[in-house]
Formats: C-alpha cells, sequence, structure tokens
C-alpha cells in the first residue's frame, strides 16, 4: 500500500497503534536523512515529502508519523533527526547548555528527585505529560524520537490527544486547566530567575488547542516558597485529567522499532511510556529534539 509515494510494509499485521501510522521513507527524503557526511540530496523535495506526511498525520491525523527503515546506529540517527528537525523548522535547546541532541535513556533517577532530573533520565512508566512542560512558554511544536537501541521488555509509548481531554471533561474542569498553575523548572532556570514559571495547562499556540502537562512538575512547583498551593478546585481538576488518562480508550499504545524515527505533535499529545528493564548488553536508547516549525505551521 502506498501513501504519498511511499511504501508501506507488504502483508504487515497490525500488531501496535503505530502500525497505522508508520511509513517506509524511500526517494529524496531517505536519501537526505541518510546520506553520510553533508546531504547531495534535493532537499526541497524531501521537505515536501516530509511536509505532506507531517500534514496528513500530525496536522489532520492522530499527531504522530514513524518513519521507518533507517540505519539503526547512534551517529546515523543523531544525523537523521537533525536533518528532519531542520527540514521542518529549527531545533530548540533541551536545557541551558543548549543540548539540541538529547539521549532518553535510564540514568537511574527519578522524576520525583528534585533538581535537574527529567522523565526522560529514569525507566520509570505512566505520568504522561508533554515535553517541555518545565519551561516557560510557547512550548515544542514537535519532538522527534530516533530509536537505536529498543528495550525488550517495556518501553511501550503511550499517547493521547487533546481533543479527546477537551470532548471528556466538565467546563468547569476545563476552566480551571485554562487558568495559570506553576510548574517546576527543575533547575534549568539561570542563576537569578524563578524557580517555578506561571503557565496553564491547555491554552492556544499557533491558532489552535495545546497542551502543556507534567504532575509532578506543577506539585512540586506549588511546594516552593512564596507559591501558593494548589486550590481545591485545582486539585480536582488535575485529578480529573488523571483519571481521563487512565481510563480513556482513545490512548494509542504503539512501541518504536530500531531505526524508526518518530514525530510527534507535543502541542496536541499528552506522552509516556510503559517501563521498561534493560538488558546488560543492550541498554534502551533513543535520542530526541525539540523542534520551532517553520512560520506558516506547516512544514
Amino acid at each position: 500500500m502506498t501513501d504519498g509515494g511511499h511504501q508501506t510494509t507488504p502483508g504487515q499485521t497490525l500488531t501496535d497503534g503505530f502500525d497505522a501510522v508508520r511509513v517506509a521513507v524511500a526517494g529524496p527524503l531517505r536519501d537526505h536523512l541518510t546520506s553520510a557526511g553533508e546531504s547531495t540530496a534535493d532537499a526541497a523535495a524531501a521537505r515536501a515529502e516530509l511536509a505532506a506526511l507531517v500534514g496528513e498525520h500530525l496536522d489532520d491525523g492522530p499527531g504522530v508519523l514513524v518513519l521507518t527503515g533507517l540505519p539503526a546506529d547512534r551517529d546515523g540517527g543523531e544525523r537523521a533527526v537533525l536533518r528532519a528537525t531542520r527540514l521542518l523548522g529549527e531545533p530548540l535547546p533541551q536545557n541551558r547548555e543548549g543540548t539540541l541532541v538529547r539521549e532518553v535513556r535510564d540514568r537511574g533517577m527519578s522524576i520525583s528527585q528534585r533538581g535537574r532530573t527529567r522523565y526522560s533520565d529514569s525507566r520509570f512508566g505512566g505520568d504522561l505529560h508533554t515535553d517541555g512542560a518545565e519551561a516557560p512558554l510557547p512550548a515544542p511544536d514537535v519532538f522527534t524520537l530516533f530509536c537505536v537501541r529498543q528495550s525488550v521488555r517495556g518501553g511501550a509509548l503511550q499517547c493521547l490527544h487533546v481533543r479527546e481531554v477537551e470532548r471528556a471533561l466538565d467546563p468547569e474542569v476545563l476552566a480551571t486547566l485554562r487558568a495559570p498553575f506553576r510548574f517546576d523548572r527543575r533547575g534549568d532556570q539561570e542563576p537569578g530567575q524563578d524557580p517555578t514559571t506561571a503557565k496553564p495547562v491547555l491554552f492556544s499556540q499557533r491558532g489552535r488547542p495545546a497542551i502543556t502537562y507534567l504532575r509532578s512538575y506543577i506539585e512540586h512547583g506549588h511546594d516552593h516558597p512564596g507559591v501558593p498551593e494548589l486550590t481545591t478546585a485545582q486539585r480536582e481538576a488535575l485529578d480529573a485529567l488523571d483519571a481521563l488518562i487512565a481510563s480513556s480508550p482513545a490512548v494509542l499504545t504503539g512501541k518504536l522499532r530500531e531505526g524508526e524515527l518518530a514525530l510527534f505533535d507535543n502541542l496536541s499529545l499528552l506522552h509516556g511510556r510503559t517501563e521498561f528493564q534493560d538488558e546488560p548488553d543492550h541498554t534502551r536508547l533513543l535520542l530526541r529534539t525539540w523542534v520551532r516549525r517553520h512560520p506558516d505551521g506547516r512544514s
């Protein structure tokens, strides 16, 4: 079956939620993503191919696109995510050191810890969230993940679209989520800056509904000296959102395979993962970028 000139895997059996959004890259886009050294591929043609796929799967679809069939090595993966990012827009720093490509792997940490620990530093599951929840708005428009090594046990990704949140929650709850909360900055602020940032969970960016969330970052944010405690209405709204996340049949679950590059609509999708366990000789490694899309809002 073809999609915009791309070949999907023949006879593929749908085994997880990502199979419906998997596209085997070919032609100028594959050449551009995989060329060693400076790419000699037609960047304009590659950009047009990616734009069509992003329009279909991120803008008008479930918010996820998985490009398959790329070499599953660390250096090639970093090259591929950076090139895909620059076709789509510009890479954003993911911390105050300016890291553009971050390794998502188990560093033996947990988000329950204070300081600069991130969700991506742990192996634990649950806690559906958006990337950049610790940072002031505007949020990253898109994040990418390239799978260098996948865990044998666990590590499936889970996604819930903001449209399902707005459809399922009561108007009073939605109104509370559209008012500011204080998010912990995870120690990533510059010296002298506030250790929290004020922003709503539900907001608008690029003229469409958006969400930013990680419950523990909000709870830690409201624990700071001088920051008001969460109100009863705020706690009840967060509880209602968490209950929806835990029970919604609309949660999309899929597991990236080695050599796959996924693009996620970070404005529309809450995402998390199932807990994973590394093997001594095979540790899970994903590479991530954050993307600010081109000003026209499409690729």
